[in-house]
């Protein structure tokens, strides 16, 4: 049995009610392992396994495999995701359906980027996702998970959550999981009971009014925000919902409970270790009915003074989707659709990565990217490598395999038809891209 503070027990007592001991007893038993497929990266790993009913690439695992060693993993296949989080398709989809046109999506505090990667799967082409992370580490965790997802409807923002509240009325889908005491993850991470406390609860509660108030501020009249905790604290959950009603006039909107295990609070749903196969975990759903839409300006690209068409003409498939951006050394593909929206948020925040990064230019050389390797939009006619098992986890460590039949310049390297990245062939010998924060260590573990 893990030895939790006494003033936790005491509230779980409260929360937990008559299921006090089981809930106990379930924060000591092995988590159950579970991951979310990436619909645009199909494959048979994982096909016989047990599909989590709330989530439509969601699978439950019947043990946890080394996801380190397995190229899918790399190639962006697949996460690693606790199937109590992947709830979020229900409220997102209940939402999505009360719009016709494509909408604009803000996941608030995105890092690693389990949620963002679930909604990219989620959202049709024409939508656009901005994904925030204010801390740069995690943000760079977030950064690695999404170029791996490999869409271009993505623009990855690293910003306090109050700077948004320069984007008064523009996002049609704000989605907050708020930064809280994590009692929901104890049993993946002990440490999270150590750092445990009331002071604790109480000054993630504060955080999470400070988020709340500028997610409320950047949505537009008829949009709609999802909160969610993995946590147990009316604090931080029910009562921030009563807070957002009172304050803004915010209007609760019912999630359909899928499964009577899950518990329907007064504002929300909460999931308990003890009753669902997952972790602790609490979601609710609230539209903004009152305020002002953001007024957007007619904008054009500017011109390409460097012929920088040809890149894209060359590497994506449907290229004409696309238009090129020249920034800081760096060549980006951004959608059409999307251009107007890219536009306003690279004058108002810092960017980190928008639509897809096709690689950079040493002088009149280009060197594609990781990321346009990963892109489900790379042209099938750029020369590849399908590589064996262990090639590919040679390449992964960052060796050179020997691949006769490599053709000479840039070749897209293949696991199983799925691309991880580029080797070049200089003819005399073959140089690894493979981005060496990205590699295999032997003492990484995941």
């Amino acid at each position: 049995m893990l030895n939790f503070p006494p003033s936790f027990l005491e509230r779980a007592k409260h929360f937990a009610g008559k299921e006090y001991e089981q809930f106990i007893q379930s924060l000591s038993e092995p988590a159950p392992v579970s991951i979310r497929m990436n619909p645009f990266k199909r494959h048979d790993l994982f096909s016989g396994d047990e599909e989590i009913p709330w989530s439509s690439d969601g699978k439950y695992l019947i043990e946890r495999p080394s996801f380190t060693m397995d190229p899918l993993f790399h190639a962006g296949c697949y996460y690693v995701q606790d199937a109590s989080s992947q709830f979020l398709e229900q409220p997102f989809l209940q939402a999505k359906k009360m719009f016709n046109a494509p909408i604009r999506v803000l996941d608030l505090c995105a890092a690693p980027g389990g949620k963002s990667t679930h909604l990219l799967s989620l959202l049709d082409p024409g939508d656009v996702l901005i994904s925030n992370e204010v801390i740069p580490t995690r943000n760079s965790i977030l950064k690695e998970n999404i170029t791996k997802w490999g869409c271009s409807n993505v623009i990855i923002t690293q910003n306090d959550p109050a700077a948004f509240e320069q984007l008064k009325g523009f996002f049609d889908i704000v989605v907050v999981d708020a930064p809280c005491s994590g009692e929901g993850l104890f049993r993946k991470d002990p440490s999270a009971i150590k750092e445990w406390s009331v002071e604790n609860v109480n000054r993630c509660s504060v955080r999470q009014k400070n988020i709340l108030n500028s997610a409320v501020e950047t949505l537009a009249p008829g949009g709609f925000l999802i909160y969610s905790t993995c946590t147990f604290e009316e604090e931080e959950n029910d009562l921030q919902i009563d807070y957002l009603i009172q304050t803004f006039g915010m209007k609760k909107v019912s999630i359909e409970n899928l499964n009577h295990d899950i518990v329907s609070t007064k504002n929300g749903l909460s999931f308990y270790p003890h009753r669902i196969r997952g972790e602790g975990f609490y979601i609710s759903l609230l539209q903004k009915e009152n305020g002002d839409f953001y007024r957007l300006k007619n904008e054009k690209p500017g011109s390409d003074k460097f012929n920088y068409r040809k890149f894209i003409d060359e590497y994506l498939q449907s290229p004409n989707d696309f238009l090129p951006v020249y920034k800081e050394g760096r060549l980006y593909a951004i959608s059409a659709k999307h251009f107007q929206t890219f536009r306003i948020l690279s004058e108002k925040f810092y960017l980190r990565l928008a639509g897809i990064s096709m690689g950079e230019m040493k002088g009149n050389d280009f060197i594609p990217s990781e990321a346009l390797a990963l892109s489900i939009f790379l042209n099938p006619d750029i020369p590849h490598l399908n590589l064996s098992e262990q090639q590919i986890i040679d390449y992964l460590k960052g060796g050179t395999p020997e691949i006769p039949e490599a053709k000479k310049g840039w070749n897209v390297v293949r696991f199983q038809n799925h691309s991880l990245g580029w080797i070049k062939n200089l003819g005399n010998r073959m140089n690894n891209y493979y981005p060496k924060e990205w590699r295999i260590k032997n003492d990484k573990l995941r």
